[in-house]
């Protein structure tokens, strides 16, 4: 393309100037500095093939987690043992790896980042699984609470955008995450329309910036992506240890799926235990009475709760008997083990199941880290 610019002054050629480079960026490559992650992150080490971190799992006290959830499995965001091994020399791909339900990199707060769809079935027509956020299973902050209580997020995480704040993520250009892949998650054009790149990323949603660093970018506005495949070769980042909630035969709690509209979410010191509960409504669902029978309920507000093996309140699935069309659920109370502080007073008592007692059905899977994607 010709241009004619003025012989005199050159205002029209820097303005051109600065235009032409408002999307060319250099993002930031100081992973190894400490104010790169939070203080959630601990135990940073580095050398030229690997970052690596430590984290417990859950973000900043300022984070509101669970609120605005519709669609949950029932689990609580709690504490775990991250070590996180960040591959810093990625092996670019001919043929781009396609991300499937499970992680796909970490945020730069210790929590885990996963691919935007459920564990749900494949979609014969479209090839994919269903969207957590079309489900409505993520709060306000892009994230829940997983089959293992591992709080992770699904989606851009915008408070611990917001957290990071303009300076760090537009000016500084500090990643928000990192992929599987080693590759740095941002999320420029957050705060400013000045340093939007939408346009220029490619099918992953990454580009190249002025030094050759290859980077993810997440998006701004809905559907909040943060990466569409893999441009080099993802690899197994991270190890965790963490304490199964158990239920009073020593099984593990199976996590029913539920309509409920969380309203808030709490983890408490009570005594020398912590108790995590969650209150919301749900909107409709049959429970079973200590008769046998079904009732159905609508707009009922509710609290589930545990403390620990001996105090705890959650829905299960009752058994099928001929005379229960559908599924029924029931309110399972525990608490013969609960502090005396411990408040229950949201708990609804018209609810709670105290008939013949019901099967177990079985856990849900708690495996966090599948093996990587192959390429595709």
């Amino acid at each position: 393309m010709k241009f004619n610019f003025p012989s005199a002054g050159g205002g029209a050629l820097v303005c051109i100037f600065i235009a032409s480079l408002s999307w060319a960026h250099e993002i930031d490559i100081g992973h190894c500095d400490t104010d790169t992650f939070t203080q959630e992150v601990s135990g940073l080490k580095c050398d030229q093939k690997h970052i690596e971190f430590k984290s417990n799992g859950l973000p900043a006290s300022g984070h509101i987690l669970m609120e605005g959830i519709i669609s949950t499995n029932q689990q609580f965001p709690t504490e775990h043992s991250y070590q996180f091994k960040i591959n810093r020399k990625p092996k670019q791909l001919g043929v781009k790896a396609l991300p499937d339900a499970g992680p796909i990199g970490v945020a730069v707060n210790g929590i885990p980042i996963f691919d935007p769809a459920t564990q749900g079935p494949v979609n014969k027509r479209t090839g994919k699984r269903p969207s957590t956020l079309d489900a409505g299973e993520l709060d306000k902050c892009g994230g829940h609470a997983g089959r293992g209580d591992d709080y992770h997020y699904h989606i851009a995480p915008n408070c611990l955008i917001e957290q990071l704040g303009r300076q760090k993520v537009e000016i500084e250009k500090k990643p928000i995450g990192f992929s599987m892949d080693g590759h740095p998650i941002h999320a420029l054009g957050w705060f400013t329309k000045l340093n939007d790149i939408e346009s220029k990323l490619d099918k992953c949603r990454g580009m190249t910036d002025l030094a050759g660093n290859y980077f993810y970018n997440v998006k701004a506005t809905s559907p909040w992506a943060i990466l569409d495949c893999f441009n080099s070769e993802p690899r197994r980042f991270a190890k965790d240890k963490f304490d199964v909630r158990l239920d009073t035969k020593g099984r593990e709690v199976n996590g029913l799926p539920l309509k409920l509209t969380i309203s808030a979410y709490k983890a408490a010191a009570v005594g020398s235990e912590i108790c995590r509960t969650i209150d919301g409504i749900i909107p409709e669902e049959k429970i079973l009475q200590n008769n046998g029978t079904a009732k159905r309920i609508k707009n009922e507000s509710v609290q589930i709760f545990y403390c620990n093996q001996f105090c705890y309140g959650h829905f299960n699935e009752a058994d099928k008997k001929p005379q229960l069309k559908g599924r029924v659920i029931f309110y399972e109370l525990v608490t013969s083990s609960c502090q005396n502080e411990f408040d229950m007073s949201k708990v609804n008592m018209a609810l709670v199941y105290d008939g013949p007692e019901q099967s177990y059905k079985g856990k849900q899977s708690t495996e966090k880290f599948k093996k990587p994607p192959k390429p595709r």
